[in-house]
């Protein structure tokens, strides 16, 4: 199982408590270009992922070389933007299921749901993997009620 997660907050209590626990997730990956670059800020977002499950914080192309050469049965991948996420597919990840989980309001942003505002950039990701057959799909917990993305862009209920 591997989850695609997009979640500005990255690494939060919803995350390990509402997902990696209950899934049984073994594995969590931070992907991000500019992150992966920050020690303190890698090492602070360690603190929040419990023993058991390991951790790596790695640039986009890194998380795509690890989990190709990885047999880890659950990991959970978690990016700051679907922008991030189409970046990933675009550097050769697989993936069916693109889970957007918490995306905050920004100056001209898109509301989606209360919890999901999109910005163009993130849009124009959307539209990128929804054509590649991957669904897009707003979720906070594991058992919500989940949110058609490209439907909810679309304007259909």
């Amino acid at each position: 199982m591997l989850i695609l997660r997009v979640d500005d907050r990255l690494i939060h209590g919803q995350v390990i408590a509402g997902w990696a626990r209950p899934l049984g997730i073994d594995c969590v990956i931070l992907a991000s270009d500019r992150l992966s670059r920050d020690e303190w800020s890698c090492n602070a977002y360690r603190l929040a992922v419990p023993e058991g499950i390991e951790f790596s914080c790695y640039t986009i192309q890194e998380c795509v070389n690890y989990l190709n050469s990885t047999n880890r049965k659950r990991k959970m991948v978690i990016v700051e933007s679907v922008s991030e996420a189409s970046q990933l597919v675009r550097n050769g990840l697989t993936v069916p299921e693109v889970n957007v989980g918490g995306l905050g309001y920004h100056e001209g942003t898109r509301e989606i749901a209360p919890y999901i505002y999109l910005s163009a950039a993130d849009i124009e990701s959307v539209v990128y993997l929804h054509n590649l057959g991957i669904k897009i799909t707003g979720k906070q917990l594991p058992n919500s009620v989940p949110v058609d993305v490209v439907k909810k862009l679309a304007g259909i209920k």
